[in-house]
């Protein structure tokens, strides 16, 4: 028997006109960037501490830079206050957002 076939990983969601994306944010790093794909969500490192939104700041930043979007298209919806984020990107192509979502933590994982 045929072993199935891994689907999309449980940290990003491709919908009509958005992809959800859970985050895994490691403030105060010392790197900054994507580390890897992990069930709780993608693993971001930001260099910024857990302060007055400048942590979120930073992710939001990151992930649009990353995609190649204007910040506006990447909101947060859960999670301000925790190392636990859900972001909603705003786009009219999820499949190829999600995509690319998973082909960056691909490629940072060690």
């Amino acid at each position: 028997m045929a072993a199935a076939l891994p689907g999309p990983p449980q940290w990003v969601a491709a919908g009509q006109s958005a992809v959800i994306l859970r985050v895994l944010a490691k403030p105060g790093s010392s790197r900054r960037g994507i580390l890897r794909g992990d069930p709780r969500g993608l693993v971001i490192a930001l260099n910024a501490a857990p302060e007055k939104g400048r942590a979120n700041d930073e992710l939001i930043g990151l992930i649009a830079a990353a995609l190649g979007m204007r910040r506006t298209a990447v909101e947060l919806t859960a999670g301000a206050g925790s190392r636990h984020k859900i972001l909603r990107i705003s786009t009219t192509d999820p499949a190829e957002v999600a995509r690319q979502l998973i082909a960056l933590a691909a490629s940072a994982a060690p």
